[in-house]
């Protein structure tokens, strides 16, 4: 019973948290960072400076045999704290989303909040580098402790419909939790390429798993953007 009661809170999780993902978008306040020691030459990429007006588009889900959904995201607003963008699923009526000052989901278009942030990017970034992440999730059905450990792996071409770019590439591992009964414990992983010039995550590959078995995946990619100058 529990089992079952677990697998169906984490769909619905799922489904209530999609923007979490884009990771899409996102810096930490890392409490374990580990700088790995610089090579004369090796790429770096500092937090990106976000403009009214820069947008994306990404493509979830595609597949072979399915064309995806559309998500176009737009900057809105920016303060010295706070960067906020609309959110339009497939033409749908825009949502309101929040990120830190250097591009971490605080609070996604279903009014799920991250606390501090979700803290998937930690700048500077450089390959070797890693963090460790910790945030309560809070929505309308729940609370969940989500706990982690990023690593930059490589600096590498990635080719999406958008065009191909250099990216930094970042595998995560990591726990949901339920914070109150702890009745499950669901393990993720994502690896996501983060591109310096499309101030961005570009592509990504999520995965959750539930009693040592594949629960849900979701992917992401790039498929256009526009820069304010």
């Amino acid at each position: 019973m529990k089992a079952r009661r677990a697998t169906a809170y984490l769909q619905m999780l799922a489904r209530r948290s999609c923007y979490a993902a884009m990771l899409i978008s996102w810096l930490t306040h890392p409490s374990a960072a580990q700088e790995p020691a610089s090579e004369p030459g090796a790429p770096t990429a500092a937090a990106p400076s976000y403009k009214v007006g820069d947008t994306w588009t990404f493509i979830w889900g595609r597949t072979d045999a399915r064309p995806g959904t559309p998500l176009v995201m737009s900057v809105v607003a920016v303060t010295e704290t706070r960067t906020t963008l609309s959110s339009s699923w497939n033409g749908g009526a825009p949502k309101y989303v929040e990120y830190d000052n250097q591009g971490n989901l605080t609070r996604d278009g279903n009014g799920t909040t991250y606390e501090p942030s979700n803290g998937s990017l930690c700048f500077p970034m450089a390959v070797g580098k890693s963090w460790d992440f910790h945030h309560i999730r809070r929505f309308a059905l729940g609370t969940i402790d989500v706990s982690g450990h990023d690593e930059i792996v490589a600096f590498e071409r990635v080719q999406v419909p958008a065009g191909s770019f250099d990216a930094f590439k970042i595998v995560s591992h990591g726990v949901n939790a339920g914070q109150l009964d702890r009745m499950y414990s669901a393990p993720f992983t994502e690896t996501y390429w983060y591109a310096p010039s499309v101030k961005k995550v570009i592509k990504s590959d999520y995965a959750l798993y539930l009693n040592h078995q594949v629960l849900l995946t979701r992917t992401s990619e790039l498929s256009a953007f526009s820069l304010s100058p």
